[in-house]
């Protein structure tokens, strides 16, 4: 059975509002029915002038499950005109280091093989110091007869969507490709993952019928390739220039190779790449299909083993679309058997952390953290700007924080922290793997903030710090998920918790002390001691 395509003998009420969808363009004639993934950035219209459609692909890096490459192949079929994919990377935003350019490339050399199978013109691109993703986007703009985007609600691909919307003079498109419930599902960001996960119980019927197609050109009879002679004509005339292939492919190589190649940009250098991370959507499906094999059934126990967790470690991977949640979701129901009858009904909308499904304990507790905790960093960043800000804790938290503002505290600096020179072993460990691979054990993320918190000289700073250690060091940094842990820290989407304590107030408190005693950290504590070579297992 296929589990996008649930087969009920009746579709339960509350989900009937949620089945149908239409586009209308300009002058309110229907475009095309389509789903609730997609939403127009401006007033413009398409122009059936243009020679080309433009996916300007942003987040979503992947063929696979990509519901705005979906929309891009409508548009093209619609208008008879070829496609044009260019998946973009700045080099010069705030956290561009080597680490992040050298993953994200990864993936773009297993996109150029991928899209080249499927008949769809795909060029990778770069920016340099010369040009700006922005005046590019702009250019070819000119040249198309609409533009299709990502929908990101943070960072960097918000700011281009946002600005693409402006520069433009046709249609633009965002299809949000980020989750299993779509972001346009909501009404409000919820402020708790008990309202979240409601609202999934709810929606989930209708939303498994907007899963955007596993191979987009599956039945497309057409030919959306792009003259190539044509383009290399457009790209003179706009006076654009595209990577060489080849230093592509020596930055995908990482280590000294990697290293050489990046080295005229102006980039940060200290943030090397990591050898046994590497990106793409090969690498990613590899690592999935080992999860689901050895690890998901142990899930629930083994996931805070500190030396061998039973986690999937996707997240990077995820957080610049090498892989979607869709495809992750899909093997874990399909692993398990499930089918919708296998919902529990009466629950639904209870908000019921387990028994729901009607799976296993360790899948239904992944698929909680998967869609609950990942969408709701999404659904709060998509309806709050200031996702970032502790303006968006509550105000209990804001309260309790400033009543304990000037506690005494160890303080420590910036460098101090950054650089794992704090008295905590637990604490500098944990940020040493951070580090040296871009990521960091699950449990201890939650500790590393806490004691951040206490150490800091106040509330504003700690989040200020814990963005920017996280947003510069971890390759899922940048992310909503990412600054959901770093405000639940803070006491977002958590309540008050007693006894009330010096520093945290009423904010949940965490200790080193605890964390140790709860979890086996010898080995771990062992493996990421300042002197400790990089593991062998974390070796390429």
């Amino acid at each position: 059975m296929n589990v996008w395509n649930p087969v009920r003998k009746k579709t339960p009420p509350y989900m009937l509002e949620r089945l149908n969808y239409v586009v209308i363009g300009v002058s309110g004639e229907v475009v095309s029915v389509s789903s609730p993934r997609i939403r127009r950035l401006n007033d413009e219209s398409i122009d059936d002038s243009g020679e080309f459609v433009l996916y300007w692909m942003t987040s979503t890096r992947r063929y696979h499950y990509n519901a705005a490459l979906d929309r891009a192949i409508e548009l093209c079929q619609e208008l008879g005109k070829p496609l044009l994919v260019v998946e973009c990377i700045s080099v010069r935003h705030e956290w561009s280091s080597e680490r992040v350019l050298t993953f994200v490339v990864q993936g773009m050399v297993d996109n150029i093989s991928i899209f080249s199978d499927n008949g769809i013109t795909y060029l990778p691109w770069i920016e340099n110091h010369l040009d700006s993703g922005d005046g590019m986007l702009k250019k070819l703009s000119t040249k198309a007869c609409a533009v299709v985007i990502d929908d990101y609600p943070t960072y960097l691909p918000r700011w281009v969507m946002e600005r693409a919307s402006k520069s433009c003079k046709v249609n633009v498109e965002a299809v949000d490709s980020n989750g299993i419930i779509p972001m346009s599902y909501a009404d409000k960001a919820h402020k708790t993952a008990y309202s979240f996960r409601k609202h999934v119980q709810k929606s989930l019927y209708s939303a498994l019928s907007t899963i955007p197609n596993e191979s987009p050109m599956s039945g497309v009879s057409s030919d959306l390739s792009m003259d190539m002679s044509r383009f290399d004509d457009i790209i003179e005339e706009l006076n654009i220039e595209f990577p060489p292939l080849e230093w592509i492919w020596r930055v995908s190589e990482g280590g000294s190779v990697g290293k050489k190649a990046m080295a005229p940009l102006t980039i940060d250098h200290e943030v090397y790449s990591v050898e046994s991370m590497k990106g793409g959507y090969f690498e990613a499906l590899s690592r999935l299909g080992r999860f689901i094999e050895k690890r998901l059934q142990n899930y629930s126990e083994g996931r805070n083993d500190a030396d061998n967790p039973a986690v999937s470690g996707l997240s990077p991977w995820l957080h610049f679309g090498h892989i979607s949640s869709f495809r992750i979701v899909k093997e874990v129901l399909e692993k398990e058997n499930w089918t919708y009858d296998s919902v529990c009904v009466e629950d639904t909308g209870r908000g019921s952390r387990s028994g729901w499904w009607g799976l296993s304990e360790s899948a239904e507790s992944f698929l909680d953290q998967i869609i609950t905790w990942r969408e709701l960093g999404f659904n709060f960043a998509h309806f709050r700007r200031d996702h970032k800000s502790l303006d968006s804790i509550p105000n209990w938290a804001k309260e309790t924080l400033n009543e304990h503002r000037d506690d005494e505290r160890v303080s420590y600096t910036f460098e101090e922290i950054e650089g794992a020179k704090t008295s905590d072993e637990v604490w500098n460990s944990a940020q040493r793997q951070l580090l040296r691979t871009g990521h960091m054990h699950n449990y201890l993320r939650m500790l590393w903030g806490k004691r951040i918190l206490e150490w800091s000289p106040n509330p504003e700073t700690a989040a200020d710090w814990m963005i920017r250690i996280n947003d510069r060091w971890a390759l899922d940094g940048r992310d909503p998920n990412s600054y959901t842990g770093i405000f639940w820290v803070l006491g977002r989407h958590d309540r008050a918790w007693g006894p009330e304590r010096p520093i945290f107030g009423k904010v949940r408190y965490m200790s080193s002390a605890n964390t140790k005693r709860k979890l086996k950290l010898d080995g771990y504590l062992s493996r990421w001691a300042e002197d400790a070579p990089l593991p062998k297992s974390l070796r390429r």
